[in-house]
């Protein structure tokens, strides 16, 4: 625990506001005051442009002289503007996953997509609802009677449908994830029964309830619209968000579904798995008897599995406690895992109410967390600096430094770059898309080590290990040759070859010119020592200690 609290606050450090003026070395990028006003969502600078895209893709690229200019590039945006940006990546075609036997393991494909798909935006968002409405591959039975790979299967059409489902309402979200059935077999909803064969009544599974309320839509305790915890005025403790007789009421509530099939199954009887189509529900094995949930809402007695799940589901929707769940985790996704709380109310107020009279309109929450005044500009606000941000996850960590050096993915002859992606990433902590339990790859709120009460969620997986991991990926990224023989192409034409030019050139994109004078110093000074090589491993060692640095590993 004392190593990896060192190397949080290691990390951490880059919390610091950049100096402005270096003591020697090659010249600082200029930070003045003005720099930190709002600017106009039509006309961003380059560094607001490139720190959007830290935000809204898989890393930030450079058009390099393409026409037109991609438009998850930084010369696009700088050019239409983030709103305009925004509405063309909402409008980008979709990029899928393909769970038969013949395609590539699911992260490999998850990878491919990330580096060189056109909906960036689309799967940054399905991404961090993955990491909400959680369901893994290793949570799936391999049925080995049958042809194809059911985690396979069943995974890619949960991810899929969480991508189409991704700029929607929440409520349409939800519905299909209780109704998917790898979600079913992951959590148990699928064949949960209210009776035995003989007609016995029992107990429902209660484990895809409890999940719903906790982790998928409420949280734990009762949450303030700016995200804060309401605590009880004589005791001082948070007041849960739900009872537990509440949770055995929604898994009486959400009895009776079984995987799709011709028809539904006698009593105390289930469909076999199938994951082709979502799960269908069945009267016979549902409890229809009335059950109070939230806020004093009784179901219909009576009433059929589909109304009861109906009545279920906008009964949770409707509870105050989801707007600030669900947007203050989106923002930490995204922006930051400190989020101010008038940050967090105004996407809130967003997410109760889209302008429309539409409440949950992930499209608009969405527009409201990337076009934020907190989330634009050059950098943070000076006065948020030493909070702001988040340690890179792993994922984006290898994502960002391939797409930065131009990457591209050979996939010719039995290569499989997306593969070796993923084996970075697993390496580094988070084996996509195989969360090792209903919490994720790490807990949506733990805190950072040393941080005095911040949250850090990625710093779960940050331990002497994954630290190591890291730079192992970036030098055998930079310098290994089995790099190009598993298909991770990267081009280093861009980079500058004079050490000042380089150094400048590393500060204004990687870091949207924040680097600190500390930072800069080093870099010059390793580059133009006589025992840094040629040119090229000059180019590669700049890169190495700038990627590696905590100003980079954590995203502001």
């Amino acid at each position: 625990m004392t190593r990896r609290l060192a190397l949080a606050l290691t990390v951490l450090a880059a919390g610091c506001v950049p100096e402005e003026d270096p003591p020697g070395g090659p010249p600082a990028p200029p930070l003045a005051e003005a720099r930190q006003a709002v600017e106009p969502l039509d006309t961003p600078s380059e560094e607001n442009a490139i720190r959007f895209l830290e935000q809204a893709t898989f890393g930030p690229r450079l058009a390099l002289g393409a026409s037109p200019a991609p438009i998850d590039s930084v010369e696009h945006v700088v050019d239409v503007g983030i709103s305009v940006a925004l509405t063309e990546q909402f409008n980008a075609p979709r990029s899928l996953l393909d769970g038969t036997s013949t395609s590539t393991d699911l992260g490999s494909q998850f990878f491919v997509n990330a580096v060189t798909g056109q909906d960036q935006l689309r799967q940054r968002v399905t991404f961090a609802l993955s990491q909400v409405l959680v369901a893994s591959q290793t949570g799936i039975p391999e049925v080995m009677a049958t042809p194809e790979s059911e985690p396979k299967l069943a995974m890619a059409g949960y991810l899929n449908l969480l991508s189409a489902r991704s700029f929607g309402t929440f409520r349409q979200l939800l519905d299909a994830v209780t109704k998917d059935p790898a979600m079913g077999t992951f959590l148990d909803m699928a064949n949960n029964k209210a009776f035995k064969t003989n007609g016995q009544p029992i107990e429902p599974n209660e484990n895809y309830a409890r999940e719903m309320l906790q982790l998928f839509s409420l949280g734990l305790h009762k949450l303030n619209e700016d995200g804060t915890v309401v605590v009880d005025n004589v005791t001082g403790a948070p007041v849960p968000a739900y009872t537990e007789a509440q949770v055995q009421a929604f898994a009486h509530a959400l009895s009776g579904w079984t995987y799709g099939g011709a028809a539904c199954p006698t009593v105390g009887k289930s469909n076999p798995a199938s994951y082709a189509q979502p799960m269908i529900g069945c009267d016979v094995n549902h409890d229809s008897t009335s059950k109070v949930l939230l806020r004093g809402f009784a179901t219909t007695d009576g009433g059929t599995a589909t109304k009861h799940l109906k009545e279920a589901l906008d009964n949770v929707v409707d509870d105050p406690n989801v707007p600030p769940f669900i947007s203050k985790q989106l923002i930490q996704h995204l922006v930051t895992s400190n989020p101010s709380t008038a940050y967090v109310q105004r996407v809130v107020n967003v997410f109760k109410n889209n302008g429309s009279g539409v409440r949950g309109d992930l499209r608009a929450v969405v527009r409201a967390i990337l076009e934020d005044d907190e989330a634009r500009g050059p950098q943070p606000p000076l006065a948020q600096y030493a909070t702001f941000g988040h340690l890179r996850p792993p994922a984006l960590f290898i994502t960002t430094a391939v797409r930065w050096l131009n990457g591209q993915l050979d996939t010719t002859a039995g290569k499989d770059p997306g593969a070796k992606l993923n084996s970075w990433s697993r390496s580094l902590g988070q084996y996509v898309p195989r969360p090792p339990s209903v919490f994720s790859y790490y807990p949506p709120h733990a805190p950072a080590p040393g941080g005095n009460g911040l949250l850090g969620p990625e710093f779960a997986i940050l331990d002497t290990a994954t630290v190591t991991a890291r730079a192992n990926f970036v030098h055998e990224l930079l310098y290994a040759t089995s790099t190009a023989t598993a298909g991770v192409l990267i081009d280093l034409s861009a980079v500058p070859t004079d050490p000042n030019d380089q150094v400048l050139w590393l500060g204004r994109y990687l870091l949207h010119d924040t680097m600190s004078s500390d930072l800069q110093l080093a870099v010059y000074n390793a580059v133009t020592d006589p025992r840094a090589g040629d040119l090229t491993r000059r180019k590669k060692l700049a890169l190495f200690l700038t990627s590696l640095s905590p100003e980079f590993q954590i995203q502001r």
